[in-house]
């Protein structure tokens, strides 16, 4: 993966997402359940299997929005498309259907188009629409020798959202935090302010996963630290006893300086985007999909994006960037539909079809040509993400998903598990070497080491 360190943003990553299919777009969906993978067909003979399949995976009520946008494509050009929702097993499934060799036409990669799925998929880069993916996405979703696999409708950004008006009333300004101190520095003022959490997190719906995936590419892979360990943690060659040492010494600080919410344990991240909504919540690691969740609990929040801070003092910040979760289409390479689903992936990417799935996804247009109008939620995480852009312009760096890039096959579930591990009994400290322990062990087998 191509990584920039832009000392000058002369193109904006801001073509234009709380949710996270693996988080960061690796595995288990947090927007919604499911009791079982459904099937639906967009002809009138509902039911029975026809034409190409795609498969998706959006477990909320708003899967009836893509339903629609199929049987208008139906309709249209009269080509007949399955759609397979896996739900909370779609990762599972698409693993095992990629080892049975019996993947559908069409699917959605969840954040891991190049890395788990290229071998599988079409090369897209030849299409019509490549022209308007937003620059800094494409250097993201291409490989080594400038193929990508993907529609790229939205793109997903891992950040800190917090409330304007909490920071304000505590006298912090958002633009002068630069380091993980200034953050520190940033959730003792709110502390001592006494009037909301400086930190909302809970121990479910990602929020466990991103607090790694946000804090990690920081202390290990951002490609200006004088100790990057980027390589060795893709090579297999990472030591996490030696070298991963402080990989929970920020989230050990945290909670013992108080800065945690009161119900971190039992809290939902419906718990956390209220009170980021309501300002009873400062700060919240994880992905801009979040934004619409808090403003749909309060319409007039104030929220803006950090990028993630620096260890280092005259280090960059950065934003992790990559593929949305609900929203990017490839073509399976061996497909009996080439020309159809082509089609359909046009269909997909005509401006005024594309706003409805970035209303959707909840996350920032992938594609330039996208316009929303102001009134949207998703316009107003995409004008968040660009006045962040701003703020830090010419102190950013962009990279992939931590996870998707940096670890063998993302372990989400692993970052979550540890950081459970870490904080669910309320001594960190006592718990530090389990938890770094299950992330060594996992990472060795999966590395084969």
């Amino acid at each position: 993966m191509k990584k920039r360190y832009l000392k000058i943003m002369s193109v904006m990553l801001c073509a234009a997402m709380c949710s996270s299919l693996a988080a960061c777009g690796s595995g288990d969906s947090s927007e919604g359940s499911s009791d079982s993978s459904t099937e639906s067909s967009s002809s009138s003979d509902s039911g029975k299997k026809k034409g190409l399949e795609i498969a998706y995976n959006l477990t909320t009520e708003d899967f009836s929005v893509f339903e629609g946008i199929i049987n208008d494509f139906t309709e249209e050009t009269g080509i007949d498309v399955t759609i397979y929702n896996g739900g909370d097993d779609y990762e599972s499934a698409m693993k095992t259907r990629m080892s049975s060799g019996d993947l559908p036409d069409m699917w959605v990669t969840h954040g891991w188009s190049v890395i788990r799925y290229s071998e599988y998929m079409m090369d897209l880069s030849d299409q019509p629409w490549v022209e308007n993916i937003d620059a800094g996405l494409k250097d993201v979703i291409s490989n080594d020798d400038g193929e990508l696999f993907i529609l790229p409708i939205t793109q997903a950004v891992v950040g800190i959202m917090y409330n304007k008006d909490v920071l304000e009333s505590a006298g912090v300004d958002a633009t002068q935090i630069h380091t993980w101190d200034d953050f520190d520095a940033a959730c003792k003022a709110i502390k001592d302010k006494g009037e909301a959490s400086p930190i909302e997190m809970c121990l479910a719906d990602g929020f466990d996963s991103y607090m790694l995936e946000g804090v990690w590419p920081t202390l290990y892979s951002n490609e200006d630290l004088s100790d990057n360990k980027g390589e060795a943690l893709k090579d297999g060659t990472f030591d996490w006893q030696k070298d991963g040492a402080d990989a929970f010494e920020k989230p050990t600080e945290w909670y013992e300086n108080g800065y945690l919410n009161e119900d971190y344990v039992s809290g939902s991240k419906d718990d956390v985007c209220k009170a980021l909504a309501n300002g009873e919540g400062a700060f919240a690691i994880y992905s801009t999909e979040m934004i619409p969740s808090i403003l749909a609990y309060n319409a007039d929040a104030n929220i803006g994006i950090l990028p993630l801070p620096s260890k280092e003092k005259d280090g960059a910040s950065y934003f992790g960037t990559g593929e949305g979760n609900f929203s990017c289409f490839g073509i399976w390479k061996d497909t009996k539909y080439e020309d159809e689903c082509k089609q359909l992936l046009e269909y997909l990417a005509q401006p005024e079809i594309a706003v409805q799935i970035v209303k959707i996804d909840g996350g920032i247009p992938g594609l330039t040509n996208i316009e929303l109008d102001e009134s949207d939620q998703a316009a107003y995480t995409t004008n968040a993400f660009k006045e962040a852009q701003l703020q830090f312009d010419g102190d950013l760096i962009y990279d992939n998903f931590f996870d998707r890039e940096y670890l063998p096959s993302g372990m989400w579930s692993v970052m979550a598990d540890a950081t459970s591990t870490l904080l669910a009994d309320g001594d960190p400290k006592g718990a530090n070497e389990e938890a770094l322990s299950m992330v060594a062990d996992n990472y060795n087998d999966l590395m084969g080491n």
